[in-house]
């Protein structure tokens, strides 16, 4: 049927969506692999601190008494121990070597000459029998560590456990931590210290993996210095002067006639002149360092906040230190005793304890926190009011952005004025 023509037949109520299957079962193949339950666990309720690792002895605490008991019957004789060989963290599941261990008929491919063979000859290859063993999952609250395993009624098993903090473990490439029986069954309910559990030995320690020779850059290479930045002091008295930023809050290059002469010189289009090869050598390398690692970088803004934090509290002790050692030289308050004594000061009999050593560096400590907090006020305010710091006379002068904010201001104060003038001039009519 062409494209174009019109669907006459529409599927009316829901009946194009019911199953035609005579089962939920139908169709599908069992697994040959040992797998969880398909019922999904929401990772709140998942185990966060798995106690219970592939290698541990663990026995089951619900099923029938033929998979618990050694006799099949109770535990007079004691418990059957298991060993864990895989974990499914997003389900809660272990699998236990012994337990449940169904046979599953493995599905092989048809031979390529299937089709040649005879009847008997179909008929046995169709009638093979491939049974593997399968284990099924057990959740992670239906086991129980053992301690000690002694085949018999005197094993011990922990049926508590606690946790100290978390690490990363670098050998074994995971958080790891310390667990600890801190109550067993078979001995002492309650233990007064608890119990140390070592982790079980991994069949081999974790390797990392090696680079691929055919992807990956050797480390010989990739530890070499390709890019080379030019000093500023090799461009102070250059045109190229005002095209490099000279500090965080510096614009970015207005002048793009030496991006463009490159770019057109990798065109073919113009090739480049003399003093523009000089310029694009010298600007190229920090043209790119912009635009690989930008001022703006949060790793760089937090380099340089920790910079001055850390640059201030040197500051902040070399002054605290300072102090104390001119309060020493000068005597320690020592004349503070005759200048209180004097007639002019009237304070004779008034005793005044000296000052320690935490006074005075505590006073020049929080004299320089005042003056430096007002600096920094002063700092924010001047660039917010779009003003430079001009290092030669040592003071702020406008720069570009105060001149639009003034012409700004100047603007909207017109506008008020021009304003409360129509207002003054208006008159009332007959």
């Amino acid at each position: 049927m062409a494209t174009t023509e019109p669907l006459t037949r529409i599927p009316k109520g829901l009946q194009h969506i019911i199953s035609t299957r005579p089962n939920k079962f139908a169709g599908r193949l069992p697994s040959r692999l040992p797998h969880a339950t398909n019922k999904f666990v929401q990772p709140r309720d998942r185990v966060r601190k798995w106690n219970i690792r592939p290698g541990d002895k663990v026995r089951l605490l619900v099923g029938t008494p033929e998979q618990k008991y050694i006799n099949y019957k109770d535990a007079s004789e004691g418990w059957k121990t298991f060993s864990v060989k895989q974990v499914d963290l997003s389900r809660n599941r272990v699998f236990l070597e012994g337990v449940n261990n169904n046979r599953s008929n493995v599905i092989h491919s048809k031979p390529e000459n299937y089709d040649t063979l005879n009847d008997s000859q179909k008929q046995s290859y169709d009638e093979q029998k491939n049974f593997v063993p399968t284990m099924r999952p057990v959740h992670y609250s239906n086991v129980q560590l053992c301690y000690e395993d002694n085949k018999g009624p005197d094993s011990i098993f922990v049926s508590r456990m606690k946790t100290d903090r978390t690490h990363f473990n670098i050998k074994s490439q995971r958080l790891d931590w310390t667990r600890m029986a801190a109550r067993i069954s078979g001995g002492s309910e309650i233990q007064a210290e608890p119990i140390k559990l070592p982790w079980p030995k991994p069949d081999k320690p974790y390797q990392h993996p090696k680079p691929n020779t055919d992807l990956d850059t050797s480390n010989s290479i990739t530890i070499q210095d390709t890019l080379v930045l030019p000093g500023l002091e090799a461009i102070e008295q250059t045109k190229a002067a005002d095209l490099v930023p000279q500090h965080i809050n510096a614009p970015t290059p207005s002048d793009t006639s030496f991006a463009d002469a490159y770019i057109r010189h990798m065109q073919g289009t113009r090739p480049l002149s003399r003093s523009e090869e000089g310029f694009v050598d010298l600007l190229m390398p920090l043209y790119l360092s912009e635009e690989l690692s930008p001022r703006f970088a949060k790793s760089k803004t937090y380099k340089a906040y920790k910079a001055r934090r850390e640059f201030e509290e040197l500051e902040r002790s070399s002054i605290g230190k300072s102090a104390v050692e001119d309060w020493e030289a000068s005597g320690r308050d020592r004349n503070l005793k005759e200048a209180m004594e004097l007639e002019e000061v009237g304070l004779e009999g008034v005793f005044l304890k000296p000052r320690t050593r935490k006074e005075v560096r505590d006073a020049a400590i929080t004299e320089f926190d005042v003056d430096n907090e007002s600096m920094r006020k002063e700092v924010n305010l001047a660039v917010r009011e779009g003003k430079i710091w001009d290092r030669e006379n040592g003071e702020w002068i406008d720069g570009p952005k105060a001149e639009n904010i003034a012409r700004k201001r100047a603007r909207r104060a017109r506008k008020e004025r021009k304003a409360v003038e129509r207002l003054a001039s208006l008159k009332l009519e007959n």
